[in-house]
């Protein structure tokens, strides 16, 4: 783990106007063979109910808001979805620049349905608001998949992410966690934030820090979470980085 410098002193002393911003599996939890066999790391479900009461609390994700909210379980926390496209309020809500794309995503999801046959292993996770291919089980069939779904998006004018072994198309709207995290920020009225993620998507994360430190009046602090899959692109923008969810947990645990 890179050295904590002395933000974790600043964070304590004003814990109301120190946001956390955490991404969810890889980074919460271990990655698992598949999406539904995903759980919160034992440890963070000892740290993050004190957490959650004392800091302002965001956990971001790429999944379904609910199924974030599910899977972590705690009061306090405002839960995003789908990469900032849904949040969870009483109900999820989707982004209303999202909803014109629904049609086109039904009409992807479909012919994906389709051509997946010749890619045996290949799951197909429909999210309502984006579609994700998850290519875990079978890493052999990565350029198969992309060809089809770099097709697939260049046809129907959707925007085409990479993650660790999955593949998401999605509406090409300019929402993603980092436009969320300057939301929250501003509502929030925080002076700092931490932010904490393993993927690629957890690179919008790092930038919307940026911005907010570039506007001026606010510090923040970008984690990288390793593993032997991080992206280097992640990794060379953090701040810090921490070995997989314990060093991250340990780090959690002196705030």
């Amino acid at each position: 783990m890179s050295e904590p410098r002395d933000w974790i002193s600043t964070f304590k002393a004003e814990p109301r106007r120190s946001g956390l911003f955490l991404d969810f599996d890889g980074t919460l939890s271990a990655i698992a063979p598949t999406p539904a066999e995903a759980v919160l790391h034992p440890r963070a479900a000892e740290i993050l109910p004190d957490l959650a009461r004392r800091y302002p609390f965001c956990v971001m994700s790429g999944r379904r808001a609910a199924s974030v909210a599910s899977l972590v379980g705690l009061a306090h926390v405002h839960y995003v979805g789908l990469h900032g496209m849904e949040w969870m309020e009483d109900e999820p809500h989707i982004d209303p620049e999202v909803l014109p794309y629904l049609p086109t995503l039904d009409r992807a999801r479909e012919e994906l349905k389709d051509s997946l046959t010749k890619l045996p292993g290949v799951f197909l996770e429909n999210k309502l608001a984006s579609i994700s291919l998850h290519l875990r089980q079978v890493p052999e069939m990565e350029e198969q998949a992309l060809q089809l779904a770099e097709s697939l998006a260049d046809n129907l004018g959707l925007k085409l992410e990479r993650g660790r072994m999955t593949l998401e198309l999605r509406p090409p709207v300019d929402v993603n966690k980092g436009t969320v995290l300057i939301r929250l920020a501003a509502g929030w009225r925080l002076k700092r934030g931490l932010y904490a993620g393993d993927d690629l998507t957890d690179v919008a994360g790092f930038r919307g820090l940026r911005y907010l430190m570039k506007e001026g009046g606010f510090d923040g602090i970008a984690i990288a979470v390793l593993s032997p899959e991080t992206p280097i692109e992640l990794e060379a923008v953090a701040d810090m980085t921490v070995d997989g969810p314990d060093g991250l947990l340990d780090l959690l645990s002196q705030l």
